[in-house]
């Protein structure tokens, strides 16, 4: 593993499982998070820490500064290096490609093509939608009530 500076070459969006799905939370194996990713229609290099239930996806450096907070409430952040709030991340070796320890799920492959962040912001807003409790009935009800 390496601690490296986040905004140099890449930001990082730290993504909590339970964002990417029940299934994911039940099991962090490699093939498990790949096939969530790839039926998530997400791509780029992405890596796993096993200990806390997070996935790092790489988007372009400077992410951080346009990166909405409506979704840090579910525990998703994006790590960069704008200033102040300079962030370093333990990366893990490429030869690492499963536990144990920091493994990567989809390699960077040499290009600097990262994931499209505005993909992944609409794909994790999109997850949490659906996974928000449904309003219950007087909230419903008070709603239709001040429209007419």
């Amino acid at each position: 593993m390496a601690v490296l500076t986040a905004g140099v070459i890449w930001d990082a969006v730290r993504v909590p499982y339970g964002v990417l799905g029940v299934d994911v939370e039940q099991g962090n194996e490699p093939e498990a998070l790949r096939a969530r990713l790839e039926e998530l229609g997400l791509s780029g290099p992405a890596f796993c820490d096993p200990y806390r239930p997070f996935l790092y996806v790489l988007v372009p450096p400077g992410t951080d500064r346009e990166w909405p907070l409506t979704l840090a409430p579910a525990g998703v952040e994006c790590l960069g290096g704008t200033r102040p709030y300079v962030h370093y991340v333990g990366v893990p070796r490429v030869d690492r490609l499963g536990p144990p320890g920091l493994y990567w799920v989809t390699l960077p492959d040499g290009s600097s093509r990262f994931t499209d962040s505005r993909h992944l912001f609409q794909v994790l807003h999109a997850r949490l939608e659906e996974s928000a409790p449904l309003r219950d009935a007087s909230t419903v009800r008070l709603a239709v009530v001040r429209e007419t």
